[in-house]
């Protein structure tokens, strides 16, 4: 991998740090009780030891003395975890206002930052790129007005826009849009006119990768023929075009010829 798509693929995975820092903080300021640091690590270890399995692979947490210390990994863990088997749940995400699209967004940026951390060549980091994106947008859906101020969002807008560039997957993105479904949403509406790409046609290019097939699959489907076969039109199109000339030219042979027994009568009358 270049030095280039490394960096791409760097500033990706600590840009999704960042969001993730954001948003376990608010919640953790949302809820009742001590906000502090020190709260959110001994809230950690003790549901390490209620739930072994799901807070298994966690960063040593003896270390951590600031929220910048805090990678999307030990958050989106807290933010995701539904804490079912805990003496005390909190359940962060289930205690918001919209607690589904949050946890699209948690899961979004999970997602993103998951393959830049692993992308080894440039199409994974276009990849991570493009998740990067849908990020944003799953962002603004679950947090516009709340963790983040629309200034914020589109700073990272602008952000998703120059990753897309420097590695080329605005262009993949493009290709995602042309051959997946459009829908009609309010949302869709509001981000055309902010300006900015539309949301709902950018998540078709991939992460909602299930519904793009069958939703492409039916419209293939249920398609006209001729739409399903634009090469056979085509042959038909020129086909009759050949015919047409044919027949144009001769009608000119036809007028020519009349035209020339015209003269020839003609000039025997006047020699006459």
């Amino acid at each position: 991998m270049s030095d280039e798509t490394l960096q791409i693929a760097f500033e990706i995975k600590t840009t999704c740090d960042e969001i993730s820092r954001r948003l376990l903080r608010w919640h953790w300021e949302k809820k009742p009780g001590n906000h502090s640091l020190d709260s959110l690590l001994q809230h950690i270890k003790k549901r390490q030891q209620e739930s072994p399995d799901y807070y298994d692979r966690l960063p040593d947490l003896s270390g951590k003395t600031s929220w910048q210390q805090l990678d999307t990994t030990l958050c989106m863990r807290v933010l995701l975890d539904p804490e079912k088997d805990a003496s005390h749940p909190l359940d962060l995400l289930g205690n918001t206002a919209h607690p589904a699209a949050a946890r699209r967004a948690c899961n979004a940026v999970r997602t993103a930052r998951n393959e830049a951390a692993h992308a080894s060549d440039h199409n994974s980091c276009a990849q991570a790129a493009i998740l990067f994106n849908e990020a944003i947008e799953s962002l603004e859906e679950g947090y516009a007005g709340t963790a983040f101020k629309t200034a914020e969002l589109e700073q990272y807008y602008r952000a998703a826009e120059d990753f897309l560039n420097r590695c080329g997957g605005s262009r993949k993105r493009r290709t995602s849009e042309e051959t997946a479904p459009r829908r009609n949403t309010s949302s869709s509406n509001r981000n055309s006119s902010s300006g900015r790409p539309n949301s709902n046609n950018r998540k078709s290019g991939s992460g909602q990768s299930g519904n793009r097939n069958s939703s492409s699959q039916n419209s293939r489907n249920t398609a006209p023929k001729t739409n399903r076969n634009p090469r056979n039109n085509s042959r038909k199109n020129s086909r009759k075009k050949k015919q047409d000339a044919s027949a144009n030219r001769a009608i000119v042979i036809a007028l020519l010829v009349i035209a020339a027994l015209g003269l020839l009568i003609r000039a025997l009358t006047m020699g006459n």
